[in-house]
Order: C-alpha cells, then structure tokens, then sequence
C-alpha cells in the first residue's frame, strides 16, 4: 500500500460552495430581472406602465411561469462591449416561456399557455434577430403542443441596428409564418399599452382578439416610416390612438390599464379552456 505523501494538506471540499462559471451563469440569467435595472423600471413607472415581467406574473399562475432565452443578448457585438449588451439588452427584448393560467378552475393540462412580452425597457421592445429566433422557437412548441398564446406586444418593429447577421434584409426568421399557423388552431391573445408599431403591430393584427389601454397608439408605420414615406411629421401619440382604432374595430377591447388587459385576458382565455 502506498501512503499519500499530501493527506496531511487535504481539506474538506465544501459541496455548497458555488464554482464561479455557475455564479456566472446565475448573473446572466438574474441580469433581466427588474431588481437589476431600476433605472429602467422608474422610467416605466413615471409613464404609468408596469414591465413586462409584471405583466407576465400577473397573467400567469403564481411560480408557474418557465422562462425560455433569458440569457440571449442583442445581436450587436460588432459595435457594442459584451458587458454593455449584458446590462442592456439581457433577454433582447422579449419575455417568453411555458406557463399556466387560471390553474384554479382547470386541469393542470387545460391550464397551460405560452405567455410572452416585447420587454419595452430593452430597446423599445424592437424586434432584434434573437428576439426573433426566440419567437421562432416559442411558437413552433406551442403549435406541437396545442398551446393557447398571449402576447403583450408594445414595441416599436424591427430593429435596424443588429450587426452580427447574415445580411438578408432580416427576412430570415419564421416567427410570422408559425404564427399564422397558430391561427384556428389555439387562442391567440393580443394585449398592448403605450406604443404599438411596425412588426409589433403585425403580430397584434394576428390575435383572434385584441385588447388595448386607453394610452395605447398602434400603427403599422410609426413617426420615423410615416415622416420617410414623405407623408408629413407626426408624435407617437398622434398615431393610431384609440378614439380612432376603437371605433374602426382594430381593438376589441378597450380597457384603462395592463392591470385590466390581464383580467380581461384571462377571462377571455377561460372561454376556452374546458367547463369548470
């Protein structure tokens, strides 16, 4: 037998301790969550909106909401630090994941949605190349599994400051297709608040229903598109308000606020759901 020349240096391993690669991988998925951006959050507060996390806790049963892509950045490493993408874009703008809703009423099965959110604090909730493959990805799972869909859909369309791409004009994800095939086959919630524009709006336009706030303004072209197109200056605000697209039966449902558009919405949602 062969004595260990270093048993005198051996020490306890301690099983609790946290390697700094987990620490890490922690820190990137904790980095989205408001805690972490509070200067972000004021700004929501001070306009009278709740974040999307908020509104996705609200919706979904309480602990019940799995979060898909928390970690993903925006596709702009050419131009920005990976720290700074990091602090700013954690999650590129989207909120997704498996979750339930109403889960007092139905089966655990019955239950089951898929709930996402443009995360308007993260580039105006634009439409970014990961944003889009999340999106991909989550509506292709709800159609394999028959899963109802609600989407907050405040933002401002498609991001036109993504640099690591293939450099296809941006045409290169599913996520409009798959979701045309949700429709006739499962629920399609559309909610939105605030600034709805762009490719935001055409996902909206997509829902079975619609359900806005009073301060809400949707429009497939927004200030930028409008005053390009030679068609004159406009605010935000003057873009397809709600005294215009409430009568025009763009939105079916108008309600004051997000706490509202979830009440709403899950009560719509339980039409479908099963008998209780």
């Amino acid at each position: 037998e062969v004595e260990n020349p270093n048993a005198d240096q051996e020490v306890e391993e301690n099983l609790d301790r946290i390697r700094p690669d987990l620490q890490e991988a922690f820190d990137r998925r904790e980095a989205g969550h408001d805690i972490n951006r509070p200067e972000a959050v004021a700004k929501r507060k001070k306009r009278g909106h709740r974040t999307a996390r908020v509104n996705i806790e609200d919706l979904c049963d309480e602990g019940s909401f799995i979060e898909y892509g928390s970690v993903v950045m925006a596709a702009q490493r050419r131009r920005r630090t990976e720290e700074d993408l990091i602090k700013n874009t954690t999650g590129d703008g989207m909120v997704c994941g498996l979750g339930h809703v109403n889960g007092d009423l139905f089966t655990n099965e019955q239950s089951r949605v898929m709930a996402m959110s443009y995360d308007y604090m993260v580039l105006a909730g634009t439409q970014g190349k990961m944003n889009h493959a999340k999106k991909d990805r989550m509506f292709e799972i709800a159609e394999q599994n028959r899963l109802p869909t609600i989407l907050f859909a405040e933002g401002g369309g498609g991001r036109p400051g993504d640099t690591d791409t293939s450099g296809v004009a941006g045409l290169d994800c599913l996520a409009f297709t798959y979701f045309a095939q949700l429709s006739g086959l499962v629920p399609i919630i559309g909610i939105t608040t605030g600034r709805c524009f762009a490719g935001n709006a055409v996902l909206l336009g997509c829902c079975d229903v619609i359900i806005a706030t009073e301060d809400s303004n949707i429009g497939i072209g927004g200030p930028a598109m409008i005053e390009g197109g030679g068609l004159g200056i406009f605010t935000p605000e003057e873009v397809g308000p709600m005294d215009v697209q409430v009568p025009n039966g763009v939105v079916d449902i108008a309600v004051k606020d997000e706490t509202e558009a979830v009440s709403v919405a899950k009560k719509y949602l339980s039409y479908f759901q099963g008998t209780t």
